[in-house]
């Protein structure tokens, strides 16, 4: 039998946290979080995070951000990943966290049906 690669290990190890944040998620809204304050509270511990790293390891390959450039970033945020995540927590309210878990599992293979099935 082959031994586990560290790869396995860290997919399982993602799964199980994500699918403890849908759990701790859903109690946090029935004890009246609001969905939206917690995306903003997502978003900025994100950056509070991620931007050293950022600053570190990008600062000589970034290109220069013009009002243009921070346009688009604004633009692809808000619309992408701002109402996705409004969206999967407004739909958490509704629903059990397993449910959640399961249906976010199926995003890749609904993706690729519909770019399969867009040309007819």
């Amino acid at each position: 039998m082959k031994s586990f690669s560290a790869s396995y290990i860290a997919m399982v190890v993602v799964q199980i946290a994500y699918g403890g944040s849908n759990i701790i998620m859903k109690l946090a809204l029935q004890k009246g979080l609001n969905p939206i304050v917690f995306v903003v509270y997502r978003h900025l511990i994100a950056i509070l995070v991620l931007s050293p790293f950022a600053y570190i390891f990008e600062r000589k390959s970034r290109p220069s951000l013009s009002f243009r450039m921070a346009m688009k970033i604004f633009l692809l945020s808000s619309m992408g990943t701002t109402v996705h995540l409004n969206l999967y927590y407004i739909g958490l309210e509704y629903t059990s966290p397993t449910v959640a878990s399961a249906l976010s599992n199926v995003i890749p293979s609904l993706t690729t049906l519909i770019a399969n099935c867009s040309w007819v």
